[in-house]
């Protein structure tokens, strides 16, 4: 099966993004499990509109099977251009073979054709999908080790509504940390 890589406007492709992002997100294990999945289209749209944001895809056809969004910007200590990878999947059905190499190999060349200095690609530490051993095979470097910690827990707020046969709760509103009022 060989795969189409191209870049892509946010725009036109959220839909077929979306579905595949919540596989994305359903299939992690550790890091950020415990936080909503909720991706603002409008801010994707909005980073992708400026070029701060760029989407690749990979399509088997038209089906969309992978998509990976670096963000591009200029190092605030150096001021060289570096791209920082924000998320990268590819469907697990298309993980054999050289599909992953060829997606990151596209990203690269396409980096280097903007002339990106440095991209930074993230991983969680027990992401078991097999991008650790692909990325030192393509001369990635651990270069930093990134902490979190989680400063506010996420609250869920359910609100139960009366109907005139019986109680329904169909509405569940998501606050982590204090409103934007309360800071």
């Amino acid at each position: 099966m060989s795969l189409t890589f191209a870049e892509e406007q946010v725009s036109d492709c959220w839909d077929d993004v979306l579905a595949l992002a919540t596989q994305h997100w359903a299939g992690t294990q550790s890091y950020r499990r415990h936080e909503p999945f909720r991706p603002s289209r409008q801010r994707y749209e909005a980073c992708n509109q400026t070029g701060f944001l760029i989407l690749l895809t990979a399509r088997d056809h038209a089906r969309l099977v992978g998509y990976l969004a670096l963000y591009l910007t200029a190092s605030m200590h150096s001021q060289l251009p570096m791209a920082v990878e924000d998320t990268f999947f590819l469907h697990p059905d298309y993980r054999g073979g050289r599909n992953a190499l060829r997606f990151i190999r596209y990203m690269e060349a396409l980096c280097r054709a903007r002339g990106i200095h440095e991209l930074l690609f993230s991983c969680e530490i027990d992401n078991q999908s097999g991008i650790h051993g692909l990325l030192k095979l393509l001369d990635y470097q651990p270069v930093i080790v990134q902490y979190a910690k989680a400063l506010q827990a996420a609250v869920v707020e359910r609100h139960v509504h009366i109907g005139a046969d019986s109680p329904t709760t169909d509405v569940v509103e998501v606050h982590v940390g204090p409103t934007p009022a309360q800071i």
